[in-house]
């Protein structure tokens, strides 16, 4: 055990002493994780969480965690989370999740703590909390352990389930360690797997919708990689992420092969097919995965074609960096299956 941990098991075992609290054990168990895993989280931070951004951060009005994965906060604070968040069935019936979320401070980004949010969809009930990180002092962590208390006696489960999540934020970041790599999704981009609002999604049915309105549960196609052929897949998430300054794109311009091949007079010139992502959305081609910004003049993707039932191979007739425009929201679909279409043509989910 870490000195800092020593000093919180003492810490948190002195606050509680005398007062029959039954969620000391859970109390003990999140403090004890806390502490060991906040040994190794921003160490490079030059700021800490103070009790004035607890308070200011926890009251934000976070209204859909499902869907807001990097929020930004009166300009000083940010909220970023990559991961998927945790998922609780228990005998109750009632579904419980908790959402992790990076919480960086300042221009530079110090990381000084994580906000973990508890959330029961059903009932649309959300607590929030933020974990000091390494720096911060006792009066905020006497203030984050009265939440504990006091949430903890109010909400079933709510202990049981942060207790959980922390265990396995630990635990990751304890497998990485040393490793140079983080679970931050990086303010300058590494995040933005996505496409703009209005990228059509492809149904199962064939119709078509704009990805900001596709849902988790949704039936839409996909490609199957082994036989080419299509094939039916469930959606499983939705990310949206938002950049007030803008997202860059890149636009490529796709033709079939044959149209680009053929004689002259062997075919009608058909209307050029767009689709536009982040430079780091993955593309399924022919020679297999690639970055948007990876693809060349004369690559191969696999497009839908609903006329033949099936896929054509379309080359690509130019790569556009939009340098000249940008987008503040963009989206990303998981799906059962790794793969949707989007204008139809296959795309990876991130």
């Amino acid at each position: 055990m870490t000195s800092k941990t020593t000093k919180l098991v003492y810490f948190i075992l002195s606050h509680f002493n005398g007062r029959g609290n039954k969620f000391l054990p859970l109390l003990l168990m999140a403090g004890m994780i806390l502490s060991s895993a906040s040994d190794g989280f921003g160490q490079a931070a030059t700021q800490a969480l103070t009790l004035e951004d607890y308070k200011k951060i926890a009251s934000f009005d976070l209204r859909n965690p499902e869907e807001d994965t990097y929020l930004k906060l009166e300009s000083n604070y940010v909220l970023d989370r990559e991961a998927k968040p945790y998922v609780f069935n228990y005998s109750d019936g009632v579904e419980r999740k908790i959402y992790m979320y990076k919480l960086l401070k300042g221009a530079a980004r110090d990381e000084v703590g994580t906000m973990a949010v508890y959330a029961t969809p059903k009932s649309l009930k959300m607590i929030k909390v933020c974990i000091p990180g390494t720096g911060a002092d006792k009066q905020v962590w006497d203030y984050y352990i009265d939440e504990l208390k006091h949430n903890g006696e109010k909400e079933p489960g709510f202990l049981s389930t942060l207790a959980f999540a922390l265990s396995r934020e630990y635990s990751r970041e304890h497998a990485n360690a040393g490793k140079g790599t983080s679970t931050v999704a990086k303010e300058d981009g590494d995040y933005d797997f996505c496409f703009p609002a209005g990228s059509l999604v492809t149904l199962a049915d064939g119709t078509a919708i704009p990805i900001e309105r596709v849902q988790a549960g949704d039936k839409i196609r996909s490609f199957d990689l082994a036989a080419h052929t299509t094939r039916e897949t469930t959606v499983t998430g939705l990310q949206a992420h938002f950049k007030a300054e803008g997202i860059p794109t890149i636009k490529l311009v796709l033709l079939p092969t044959e149209e680009i091949f053929a004689s002259a007079g062997a075919w009608a010139a058909a209307v050029p097919i767009e689709i536009e992502a982040t430079g780091n959305h993955p593309i399924y081609t022919k020679a297999g995965k690639k970055e948007m910004r990876q693809i060349k003049e004369g690559d191969i993707l696999y497009r839908y074609d609903s006329a033949r039932h099936g896929f054509r191979e379309y080359k690509v007739a130019a790569q556009l960096p939009q340098t000249h425009k940008t987008v503040r929201q963009v989206y990303n679909l998981e799906t059962e299956s790794g793969n949707y279409l989007i204008n139809n043509t296959v795309v990876l989910d991130k």
